[in-house]
């Protein structure tokens, strides 16, 4: 599928060139920010130029054979990343970037890469509504915030914190994380046991194993300040929503030297939002959009 007049292109260095030109660094690092780095030093431009095609497979879109466009993707072996997606703002609304998906997702197939994906700032609208209706899909585009200080109260619950540390809390994190995903979000586990772990996974802060009357039920991990507390939770789906999940944040939120102002709480899939949000409501939390939001699609193969 292509516009009229429009051709999707290895880039040259020329052509790619001439595209960066009409490009801002706000432009080239909206899905992955490293992509412009140095664009706008001295000669940026042209270094960018020669060094793009040799990290990445990069194209160019040409209207009316005019350089109008670019995409940057990095693959692995199963997936690629779309690290760019910009065009010339004088040929912008043309349809020219829902083409370029296109092109890499027929590009994708026929070198039997099974995902695409990218991460997209949650305020590009054009950006998130380009990629809806070329069927992406988003992953945990929102997270729980409370602004003012709770009492969490879950009578009847024993919640027992084990703290990790080293390679068991890095195993602990993994083993929910894939749990949760497998419940929750399981369209995307694929890409996420391949790919994606490594950059869903926070870093620091502290891990414990959680026990729900002796029974081992999930995950936690807090992160952030003593004011604004971040706490990432991977439950047991059975729990999901009940009062044993109330007691699990009851027991990491104990664990604070002080009664926080704020928290944010994020938990490890979609479908453990939606089956908890009643209840993190009902103790005064909102949901808050994330900063980016991971969108992902499998690429379909045509059956032999």
């Amino acid at each position: 599928m292509r516009t009229l007049g429009t051709q999707i292109v290895p880039a040259r260095v020329n052509e790619l060139r001439r595209v960066l030109l009409d490009l801002n660094v706000e432009d080239l690092s909206q899905l992955d920010p490293l992509v412009a780095a140095g664009m706008d030093r001295p000669l940026g431009r042209e270094l960018l130029a020669a060094r793009l095609p040799i990290s990445d497979s990069v194209f160019i879109c040409l209207y009316n054979l005019e350089p109008s466009g670019l995409i940057i993707l990095r693959r692995s072996d199963t997936a690629a990343q779309i690290r760019a997606l910009a065009v010339a703002p004088d040929m912008r609304r043309k349809g020219l970037a829902r083409t370029m998906l296109i092109e890499a997702e027929r590009r994708a197939r026929e070198r039997r890469v099974e995902w695409l994906w990218m991460s997209i700032p949650s305020t590009n609208q054009p950006a998130i509504h380009c990629a809806r209706r070329c069927g992406f899909r988003r992953y945990c585009p929102q997270y729980l915030r409370v602004n003012h200080s709770i009492m969490i109260e879950a009578p009847g619950v024993h919640v027992q914190l084990e703290e990790q540390a080293g390679n068991d809390a890095v195993k602990l994190m993994q083993y929910w994380l894939s749990t949760e995903v497998s419940d929750g979000d399981a369209w995307l586990q694929p890409l996420i046991e391949r790919d994606l772990k490594p950059m869903l996974l926070p870093a620091g802060g502290r891990i414990w194993r959680i026990n729900v009357s002796g029974n081992e039920m999930g995950g936690a991990h807090l992160t952030g300040t003593d004011e604004h507390p971040v706490i990432s939770l991977w439950l047991d789906s059975s729990i999901w929503g009940e009062a044993a999940e109330t007691g699990c944040l009851r027991a990491v939120v104990n664990t604070l030297r002080v009664k926080p102002p704020a928290i944010d709480v994020r938990l490890g899939s979609e479908g453990h939002l939606r089956a908890a949000l009643a209840r993190y409501k009902e103790l005064g939390f909102t949901p808050v959009l994330e900063d980016r939001v991971l969108f992902a699609k499998r690429v379909e193969f045509p059956e032999a």
